[in-house]
């Protein structure tokens, strides 16, 4: 009896240790999604009129501060276009607030592509948290300042305004290291019931 107490209690503590070091290896994404309406051209094909959503992953750790707001780097950045499909953005973007103007948006290589919507919500928002739906008019501008290159080709859209729907959330991810953590936890707790059977 006394066995099966020493065991049970020798899998409580590892199976304690493996949740807090689980629980306490995660990293907090922000992932922005923004719509629109525009025509441009992709590869040097044109579209007209088309859909398309903008979709940033960035970590909320890499937030920093400019004067009037913040911005952040983006780990992976795509968008879907109506009757293109969906591609990956292959250079360098950002998510900013400038809470000054009360406005985000949407920036690449050298400068702000879209801008908007504007929302008296966005003069107290750090990207630390999540925010939206907000609904409101953005501008695509400076798409020919620089190469925007994405995995259809480069990427241009026309100049001018367009509805939009700007949603940003804030959420709890794993980082890789945690499942590798978890799994030589439970692997060593079958160890353990393995040798005293």
């Amino acid at each position: 009896m006394a066995r099966v107490t020493k065991l049970f209690l020798t899998v409580l503590v590892l199976g304690a240790l493996a949740t807090l070091t689980v629980s306490s290896s995660y990293a907090n994404t922000i992932t922005v999604t923004q719509t629109g309406v525009g025509s441009g051209t992709i590869g040097g094909a044109p579209f007209n009129g088309a859909a398309f959503t903008i979709t940033e992953i960035a970590d909320t750790s890499d937030v920093t501060s400019f004067l009037g707001g913040f911005d952040v780097a983006d780990t992976s950045a795509s968008i879907w276009i109506s009757g293109v499909g969906m591609l990956d953005f292959t250079v360098p973007t950002y998510t900013f607030v400038n809470q000054t103007n009360a406005v985000v948006g949407v920036g690449g290589p050298c400068c702000d592509l879209y801008d908007g919507p504007v929302n008296a919500a966005f003069s107290t928002w750090n990207m630390l948290s999540s925010i939206g739906p907000i609904s409101g008019t953005a501008d695509l501008i400076q798409w020919t300042a620089n190469s925007v290159d994405t995995s259809g080709g480069i990427l241009v859209f026309d100049n001018g305004p367009s509805d939009t729907v700007f949603t940003a959330t804030v959420g709890t991810v794993p980082e890789p290291a945690s499942g590798a953590l978890l799994l030589t936890a439970l692997l060593a707790i079958g160890v353990i019931f393995a040798k005293r059977l």
